[in-house]
């Protein structure tokens, strides 16, 4: 049953030239200098060189690639960034979010985040840093795993036990720092703490010196679809102060969740367990 519910979620043809042109523009923005040359390409693609060229040329043509004016090598287009802010624009959510996340810089002096889950990744959408001198903010776009991150594990401690057994099975849970969780029961065990107090706790998991505490945004079937957070150095966000910004940044998922159609009865309670239907 397994392997036929995977095959239905295949779709149902693939456009070859589509799907490489999609890979160049994702090669292209994983480098480390946002660049690449037409050998590289077309090494890294397992494509001729001429067709390459002909896939990079219809993209730089509408935008979505151009090159530079020198080195002539290939960088993602201007374009891509008109798209995804048309994208990020129409996510009601982050309009829903900016003023409870600027609220809540302001009373916790800390900076706040507002991601989305995609696949075993979580995505940041939104940003509110507060008026200190020191902040620890990701930039809009940036992603980190799921597993190791306040964002990602209070997004997948509210997501169906069938989803994070998928998301987990095709991860690769790499140590980041001495604390990161790198194991699937250890993890787990992890999720039902979140769901017991409804806010999860990144200490020191993802980065050295810098902790984080978030609660998952839920839908009106009590799934997660985002989690907002704070996050900033250890030596500011001690033990003693994750009670109280748990609480806090429970509040505000409590708030945008009520928002998006969540019951408010139904919401994730600091220190209750969560009845076994709102996680089914």
């Amino acid at each position: 049953m397994k392997r036929a519910s995977r095959q239905s979620k295949r779709p149902p043809y693939k456009v070859q030239v589509l799907d490489r042109a999609i890979n160049i523009l994702e090669f292209i923005g994983r480098q480390s200098n946002g660049e690449a040359a037409l050998p590289e390409l077309s090494s890294a693609m397992k494509l001729h060189k001429t067709t390459t060229h002909r896939i990079a040329q219809m993209l730089e043509s509408r935008g979505l690639l151009r090159r530079g004016p020198e080195s002539n090598r290939y960088r993602l287009g201007l374009h891509l960034y008109d798209l995804g802010c048309h994208a990020l624009d129409n996510l009601n959510i982050r309009e829903e979010a900016r003023p409870v996340m600027t609220h809540i810089a302001f009373e916790v002096g800390e900076t706040v985040h507002l991601a989305l889950r995609d696949r075993a990744e979580v995505l940041y959408i939104e940003r509110v840093e507060a008026q200190r001198s020191l902040t620890m903010g990701s930039k809009l776009g940036a992603r980190n795993p799921v597993y190791c991150t306040a964002l990602g594990k209070a997004m997948l401690a509210f997501s169906s036990d069938a989803e994070v057994d998928q998301i987990l099975a095709g991860c690769r849970m790499e140590a980041r720092t001495k604390n990161t969780i790198t194991s699937i029961l250890s993890l787990k065990r992890e999720l039902e703490r979140i769901r017991d107090r409804g806010y999860a706790i990144d200490d020191e998991e993802i980065e050295d010196g810098i902790r984080c505490i978030s609660a998952p945004i839920l839908n009106p079937e009590s799934h997660a679809v985002a989690a907002i957070s704070v996050s900033g150095p250890s030596s500011r966000i001690t033990p003693g102060r994750f009670q109280l910004i748990g609480k806090t940044i429970l509040k505000a998922a409590q708030e945008l969740s009520t928002r998006i159609g969540h019951k408010s009865t139904a919401l994730p309670v600091a220190g209750r367990k969560r009845k076994a239907s709102t996680h089914a």
